[in-house]
């Protein structure tokens, strides 16, 4: 036994970044896309791939439509990527959806990676990327979702990169052309929450540069700004020509102020801000434990003395407000922070470890602790009655169990790449979420309930031409499925007057409609709509 694993700690230790790197990419594989599609959509997926479908249906890509209706709350460009890679599948739904989340993921970690490298080694540098892709709140929700923002984080975040890049090399008008240009496609993705962090972003990266006088009102700025703004510019009068723009932006201006204290009131926004890092520290864990090393004597010493960790950290604190006194955030809005912060934590982390051990060894230790109850609950899973039954589950225990100790033993050995191996461990966690978690949420899991029953009913009635009776709401997951699965936009309408029409009908708020009910489908909370025809002839 004491001669394998010497010669596994020497295979260990041979092994080059790149090797690394092939390794990591192998296990995002099983660890992203194995069951991607098995639970069916959540609310806000739905509505980005309805809004998709319908624009194929429509033939419309300029005005987005949710049941054939002008959909104000988001630009079309998200939309739009959906359409490409939906069709790319040939079919609307999970896959296509979330694939499209996973493209824009591994965009933003190798851009992650490009920049950093550019300033560190390569073990820095892939790091990093790792570190993102297995931040907990990425690693175990948003990348299993079709969401704006991952695409959206990632552009902010290469605006960053930018802003410090060009300005470091004082190629000022190409700052300001490309920074407006990721602006616009920052706007035509979210709206207005663009437009906050453009301001904040350019106004902080001139002053961290130090021309912030000389530079804010130049004629490079203005240049950019025209430039820049061109997409936005182009797609909005091409909108205009068929939608009242004053409509639009109070609606996208809503959308943001629901966020704030102006809709929550003082007593909310209030305990928000003593919430807000307690939370975010929670979601973003493993990570987050390098906030410790804010708290570290040099930290200030350290950060102001390299100029791209003084601007991550300059960058992040400038931004971060933003939504600290925001009242409705969900981790999900600030992900672009999260290889920010990353990148300061593991910075001072590393420059501590080069004058005392203690620090390092703490942080280290505590990695290791967490890797080693992570095995030990891989060894037990078979435990659980439910997990035995699972098909295949033998193969997953072994391969798991196998790469979990390889991984703790891996840290254990190879001191210099602990948080690479850890990030490896944590690729093992996700697949092993794949293939058991999901499958035992698969059965009854209420969104799966009402895509399969969707599934039922469109089965059946799916020929007939379908509407939405007056005020009736089918909810979001419900919305996309009938949809979806009967190839066609569902419309509302005031009257029932097509015999040969299914209608949606909410019974409560309708108990006279005039038909007959045929069926039912579940929707969201665990009700029922009445899928009815009209007895007028």
């Amino acid at each position: 036994m004491s001669a394998m694993i010497r010669i596994y700690r020497r295979f260990i230790v041979s092994m080059s970044e790149r090797h690394m790197a092939v390794l990591a990419v192998m296990l995002c594989l099983p660890a992203f896309f194995l069951n991607l599609g098995m639970i069916a959509f959540i609310g806000d997926e739905a509505i980005r791939s309805l809004v998709a479908f319908e624009m194929k249906l429509s033939g419309n890509f300029i005005v987005p439509t949710l049941n054939g209706e002008a959909y104000f709350n988001k630009p079309p460009l998200y939309n739009w990527f959906i359409y490409l890679v939906s069709s790319a599948f040939g079919y609307f739904g999970e896959w296509p959806t979330r694939v499209t989340t996973l493209i824009f993921l591994g965009l933003f970690a190798y851009t992650v990676y490009h920049y950093v490298r550019k300033q560190f080694d390569q073990l820095t540098a892939l790091t990093m990327a790792m570190m993102l892709l297995t931040s907990g709140r990425i690693l175990l929700w948003d990348s299993m979702l079709g969401l704006i923002d991952i695409c959206f984080s990632w552009i902010i975040y290469l605006n960053f990169m930018i802003l410090y890049t060009l300005g470091k090399a004082q190629r000022w008008k190409a700052l300001f052309i490309l920074s407006y240009f990721l602006f616009s496609i920052a706007f035509l993705l979210k709206g207005l929450p663009a437009v906050v962090f453009q301001g904040i972003s350019i106004l902080s990266a001139l002053q961290l540069h130090g021309v912030l006088k000389r530079k804010v009102f130049s004629a490079d700025h203005w240049i950019g700004i025209g430039l820049g703004i061109i997409p936005v510019l182009l797609y909005y009068v091409l909108y205009a020509s068929q939608v009242n723009l004053q409509e639009v932006f109070g609606i996208l201006l809503d959308q943001s102020m629901q966020r704030t204290g102006t809709h929550h009131g003082l007593w909310k926004t209030f305990t928000h801000i003593f919430t807000f890092p307690l939370e975010q520290s929670y979601h973003f864990l493993p990570w987050s434990l390098l906030v410790i090393m804010t708290f570290h004597p040099q930290f200030r010493l350290w950060m102001r003395q390299h100029e791209f960790i003084r601007f991550n950290f300059w960058m992040l604190v400038a931004n971060l407000p933003v939504y600290w006194l925001s009242v409705q955030v969900y981790p999900r809005y600030v992900l672009m922070f999260v290889p920010l912060f990353n990148m300061v934590g593991y910075y001072i982390l590393l420059q501590s470890r080069e004058t005392s051990q203690s620090w390092w060894k703490t942080i280290r230790y505590i990695f290791l602790g967490l890797t080693a109850l992570a095995c030990i609950a891989t060894v037990f899973m078979p435990i659980s009655q439910s997990v035995r039954e699972l098909p295949g589950i033998v193969v997953a225990w072994i391969a798991g169990s196998v790469l979990m100790a390889g991984s703790l033993l891996a840290m254990w050995y190879d001191e210099r790449r602990t948080f690479l191996w850890f990030t490896i461990c944590l690729l093992v966690v996700r697949s092993l979420f794949n293939v058991i978690v999901l499958p035992l949420r698969e059965k009854d899991h209420p969104v799966n309930l009402c895509r399969e029953d969707c599934r039922r009913v469109t089965g059946m009635y799916g020929q007939q031409t379908w509407y939405l009776y007056k005020e009736t709401f089918t909810h979001q997951v419900a919305r996309f499925y009938t949809s979806a699965y009967s190839g066609q936009i569902i419309r509302p309408v005031d009257a029932a007057t097509d015999p040969e029409a299914i209608y949606l009908v909410d019974t409560d708020l309708y108990p006279d409609f005039p038909g007959i009910q045929v069926d039912s489908v579940l929707i969201e909370g665990n009700r029922h709509l009445a899928l009815m025809r009209t007895s007028l002839k």
